[in-house]
Formats: C-alpha cells, structure tokens, sequence
C-alpha cells in the first residue's frame, strides 16, 4: 500500500511538472506579443486552430514553429491535429521519431451539490442529505490540468489525408449566410440592426452599437465584405462588453477585442484580411500586459467560437480532421466489442472529442 501510494505521488508530481513546463511555454509565448503584427500573426494562427482552446493553440502553435525550425516537419501550419489513437482510426501513424505537442486537459470531477428555490447551490459533504426544500443534482467541477499530447499531419503518413475545399469568395462579397447569423445573435440579445446612409451619420465610424439604445447602426454605402465584417465586430461588442468585467474595460482594449473577434471569423470563412490592423500591446494591454493578453485571448475565442457556431457558411476546419467524429465512434465501437478499454486509449480519444471540438 505504501509502495502504490508513493507510485501515485510521484505520478501526479511529474503531472505538475509537465502542466508548470507548459505554462511556461504559454507565458514565453505571450511575453512575445508585443507589435499590433504579432498579435494579427497570434490571431491567423488562433483562426486556423479555432476549435482548440486559446491556450491549446498556442501551445501548439509554439512547439510546431520548434519543430519546423528543427526541421522535423515540413511545414510552419501545423494543418490539421490529433491525438495519437485518432490519427490511428483515420488510418495514419504517428512517424518515428516526432514528439507530440503537450496541451492542457481539463480534469473534472462530479460532486453532490444542492439548490434551494432561491438559487442558492452548496456542495454536500459525503454522508450529507438536502435539506427538505433542496433539490440534489450532480456537477461537474475543474480539478485542475493534466497533460495530453496531440501530433500535426506532418507527424503522420498513411491514408491520403481528407480534401478539404478552402471557401472561395468573390471579391467584395460575404459568405452566404454569415451576415444573417450575425444579424440573428444581435436580435437574439435584444438589439436591433439599422443601417444608415454613410459613415458621416455615425461620426466617421463604419459602424456603431448604441448599448442605452439596444441598437447596432451599420453604414450601408460599403460592399457586402466590408458590411458583414463591421457587423461581426459590433455584435461581438455586444457579446462582450454590454456587462460585466467586459463592460468596465477601457475603450481601447474593447475595440482591440471586437476587430480581433471580427479578423478570426473572417479568416476561418475565408473573407480577405488586408484590410485589419492592430494598436501595440502596450497602447491596450495595462500595466500587466500577460494578463490582459491571456485574458483577452480566451474572451475573443470564446466569441469567435460562438458566431462560428451559429454560421452556416464554408469555413475552414479549426485543426479538425474531417470525419474525426466517425472515426472515433467507430474504434470506439469495434473495442466495446472486444477487448476491456484501456485508459490510455480512452485518454487520448478524449483529447479529440473535448479538447478539439467542445473545449
């Protein structure tokens, strides 16, 4: 017993270890960021990975420049990532040699919580009952981090890769469908959208979002690309800076993440992106630029994210390999089957099902 338990000590110390190594990678990464191009650079990157995390894609972004630069893959995108076992099930292996990319997995737990009808939710302690007006439910609670590894397609050799078909957009012209999905998760939230004749009407401006008002007034004298584009960026105002912390961030850095929630839509659908630019960190980022920077990497991803789930347009996968969700099923199936799982195996799908496409 004292030999399992010191076994599982030093487990979860080398765990730690490896979860503080890749935090400092992240922080390394961020102390990087400091010209408005390195940020536009971070976010080309964020939009061609945008199902992982943003700290997952950095950390991805991160050790493949490493690995390009030691000439162990042939390309600085890493394309598309999974884990080991997934890229299995599409029929390709892992080469010799490579390294996967550490990222950082989630490890949650249940507990035994109880809500009363005021709205107030406590943990239960092993042995407690709800009180008679509670009512038990089971959460899920963050325990931490632990260390998964993913491998780019230029790791792997095997099956032909899936073609994936870039959107193609003619010039001055939106993706079909983006604009109105835009439109909808304005009015979903209570703001009305107008259109006005040019930019005099809104101070110069190419659009504006009213918060007293409930309304989001886009200049109508521009093409389509420009239209829908203007759009993304006031409505991510609206996502992001209408309560809360968002809502008591200086001016500068709000703007900062509505354009970059705008460039990382608008990359993923394919739309041009000459026409963005962005301040210094240090015109946006305070006197603490690593935190602001971390924090608003997650608040513009986790915007970008949900307008690239309402749209139905052609976008490009986020690092997702086409028909991961079939191929995992599948092995899935065929090891239910047979043989008793093993944890490492279930591990390392779990990288592709949450950390890809849920994370």
């Amino acid at each position: 017993m004292v030999l399992e338990d010191l076994h599982k000590e030093s487990v979860q110390l080398a765990q730690t270890e490896k979860v503080r190594a890749a935090q400092a990678i992240l922080k390394a990464e961020i102390v990087k960021i400091r010209s408005g191009d390195d940020w536009q650079r971070y976010l080309a990157f964020a939009a061609e990975l945008h199902s992982y995390t943003p700290n997952n894609a950095q950390l991805i972004i991160a050790q493949h420049a490493m690995a390009y630069q030691q000439g162990r893959v042939p390309d600085p995108n890493p394309g598309f990532v999974a884990g080991f076992h997934t890229w299995k099930a599409l029929g390709r292996q892992v080469e010799r040699g490579q390294k996967g990319y550490a990222i950082l997995a989630p490890i949650r737990y249940s507990r035994r919580v109880a809500s009363s009808p005021d709205g107030q939710v406590r943990v239960l302690r092993h042995d407690e009952l709800p009180g008679p007006s509670e009512h038990e439910t089971m959460a899920m609670t963050l325990g931490g981090f632990k260390i998964e590894h993913v491998f780019s397609q230029f790791q792997t050799s095997g099956d032909p890769l899936p073609e994936v078909a870039s959107p193609k957009l003619l010039n001055g012209m939106a993706p079909v469908g983006l604009g109105e999905a835009i439109m909808h998760l304005a009015i979903e939230r209570g703001y009305a959208v107008e259109t006005v004749g040019s930019a005099v009407e809104l101070g110069g401006a190419n659009g504006m979002t009213d918060v007293t008002a409930h309304t989001i007034r886009i200049r109508d004298d521009m093409d389509d690309a420009a239209m829908v584009k203007t759009m993304i960026h006031e409505v991510a105002h609206v996502l992001l800076h209408t309560e809360g912390l968002g809502a008591a961030l200086e001016r500068s850095r709000q703007e900062v993440e509505a354009e970059s929630t705008a460039f990382i839509v608008a990359a993923a659908h394919g739309m041009a992106s000459d026409d963005y630019s962005f301040p210094c960190i240090a015109a946006w980022a305070g006197a603490d630029p690593v935190k602001a920077i971390a924090q608003t990497q997650a608040r513009v991803s986790s915007a970008a994210r949900l307008i690239l789930e309402a749209s139905p347009a052609p976008k490009t996968p986020g690092g997702r390999v086409p028909g991961v969700e079939e191929a995992i099923e599948r092995k899935s199936n065929e090891r239910a089957v047979g043989a008793p799982q093993n944890e490492r195996f279930v591990a390392s799908y779990g990288v592709d099902r949450e950390y890809l496409a849920n994370s």
